[in-house]
């Protein structure tokens, strides 16, 4: 497992490891909608993008989507998928299926799920869009409606 990742973390008994991959995946396309979502609308409202992902993060609007993948082109490092034409990355497509995994495991045991929920529309939007294999942050670019059936 050290060679897969850094963090190795027993979760408890078998299966554990999964639910806390489909719960942080969860968490994961939640908060990359909503930085999405309010980096679009910054921009349209006239506020420098760089400026505005500055004040989420350094305020409570602070999230990884935002201070260390951000999906806005330009704002963060030139190596994010956002900088690439979202190359590379986690694809919109394995997003859709974990949160696809999510939904299900919520249903079998009666947990709401309403933001899960629309976050898994929306993927299921831009891969229906053909935007699967673009990593999972090119939500920014479709939501902004510069992006359609596989352009990025």
């Amino acid at each position: 497992l050290a060679h897969m990742g850094k963090n190795i973390v027993a979760c408890g008994g078998p299966g554990t490891g999964q639910v806390a991959k489909i719960c942080n995946n969860l968490v994961l396309a939640i908060s990359m909608v909503g930085v999405c979502e309010a980096s679009n609308l910054g921009a349209k409202l006239g506020i420098d993008s760089k400026v505005l992902a500055g004040i989420f993060n350094t305020s409570t609007a602070r999230c990884w989507s935002s201070d260390s993948y951000n999906p806005v082109p330009g704002v963060g490092p030139a190596t994010v998928p956002s900088s690439n034409a979202y190359e590379g990355g986690f694809g919109s497509q394995l997003m859709l299926k974990d949160l696809g995994l999510a939904a299900e495991a919520a249903r079998d045991v009666g947990a709401p799920i309403p933001l899960g929920a629309e976050a898994h529309a929306v993927y299921q939007i831009l891969v229906a869009n053909g935007l699967g294999k673009k990593d999972f942050s090119v939500v920014y670019k479709f939501l902004g409606g510069d992006v359609s059936n596989s352009k990025a």
